[in-house]
């Protein structure tokens, strides 16, 4: 159940990611035009210098928490989650300081012709990442659970901040907006925001039961 729930997750991921460019790229190039859907090319990828490594801590980390908990050592998958949500939350607050910080250094590792879409890139990218420095705990909270045999609710984290939330915003949230494209690139850290509150929630609801379980 938990190598199927681990694929179907990634395949979720995966499978989401080409209708979310689509839902994104429709609502930039109709209010924004060409310059808009170039900049979210840009934000796309310094998003996946996020993402991956993210990803690695806590694809690593699930092995190390399945183990103890079928072996009954509940302290050490406490040990082993806490670790991971302090190592993700760190490297995502990290990795959002710098973005705020210098967003030029990473927007000019994808553009150097373009001044006009390098000067519009910063400012997206600025909002596309507000809420980054958080995300790290839903990825970590999303794992947990898959270790810990949660199948349902690590899918359903997983499916949150893609399918439920980020693709209706992008669609919603101009409506409330005057800059629009300004409403489209706010989608994001309002997903990110909301599916990290709703994972943190779900694992300080859960996580004692789950693991008063796995001690019987």
């Amino acid at each position: 159940q938990q190598i199927l729930a681990n694929r179907t997750a990634m395949f979720i991921m995966q499978a989401s990611e080409s209708v979310i460019s689509v839902c994104f790229n429709s609502s930039l190039l109709r209010y924004g035009g060409d310059m808009a859907v170039g900049a979210m090319t840009i934000l796309t990828s310094v998003m996946q210098f996020a993402m991956l490594p993210l990803q690695g801590i806590a694809q690593g980390a699930q092995p190390i928490m399945s183990f103890n908990y079928g072996a009954k050592k509940m302290d050490r998958v406490k040990k082993a989650y806490r670790l991971l949500m302090v190592c993700s939350f760190t490297y995502t607050m990290i990795f959002c300081l710098a973005v705020e910080i210098a967003p030029g250094f990473f927007v000019h590792l994808f553009n150097s012709s373009s001044q006009e879409l390098f000067e519009m890139t910063k400012w997206a990218l600025r909002i596309y990442m507000a809420a980054t420095g958080v995300f790290g705990i839903q990825l970590a909270v999303q794992q947990v659970f898959m270790a810990l045999g949660q199948a349902k609710i690590s899918l359903f984290i997983a499916c949150l901040r893609k399918i439920i939330l980020l693709i209706p915003l992008i669609y919603i949230l101009p409506h409330f907006f005057a800059d629009k494209v300004f409403a489209v690139f706010l989608a994001e850290p309002v997903s990110d925001f909301i599916s990290v509150t709703v994972a943190a929630t779900l694992f300080f609801l859960n996580i004692k039961k789950i693991l008063k379980e796995g001690e019987v």
